[in-house]
């Protein structure tokens, strides 16, 4: 079903997501999905070429643009002319546990920060309603934002 069907039922198609991920050359990685490839690497003081973002920028730039996306769509549905669109996402990572070294601190980020920056005529409420609904539409804020089963296989 496409997006503008079946609005009544609040359902619409599953989109199924996938990549393959393969060792490229020192450090690098390479993705590829729906014929579009992406190059990660790491940086030179941990061995690589820093030829392209880490895994966790991917992962920050990668909630960005879903931020952005989903933004606009609510934009569009409500009708709100939205400029200047943009925003900054930080966060730290403590490497220590994926270095294998003995911590309390997690693997992954312990906390991100997203500044979300546009100009429109919303008021403060307005932005903090439109604000709450991005929180829960938006796949990557929810992915990250809640517990999701992950699966790991080695063949």
């Amino acid at each position: 079903m496409k997006a503008d069907e079946n609005k009544s039922e609040g359902k619409m198609e599953l989109f199924h997501f996938s990549t393959s991920v393969a060792a490229g050359t020192n450090r690098q990685i390479i993705a590829t999905t729906r014929g579009h490839e992406i190059l990660m690497d790491v940086r030179k003081e941990w061995g690589g070429d820093d030829a392209g973002p880490t895994p966790p920028e991917c992962l920050i730039i990668a909630l960005g643009g879903c931020i952005i996306n989903i933004c606009r769509i609510m934009a569009m549905q409500k009708q709100i002319e939205v400029k200047d669109l943009r925003l900054s996402i930080a966060g730290d990572v403590d490497p220590s546990r994926a270095f294998g070294l003995d911590t309390y601190t997690r693997a992954g980020f312990s906390q991100l920060s997203v500044q979300v920056e546009f100009s429109s005529e919303l008021s403060e409420s307005e932005k903090e309603d439109f604000y709450q609904e991005l929180l829960e539409r938006c796949p990557l804020c929810d992915t990250i934002n809640n517990p999701t089963p992950l699966q790991i296989r080695f063949s």
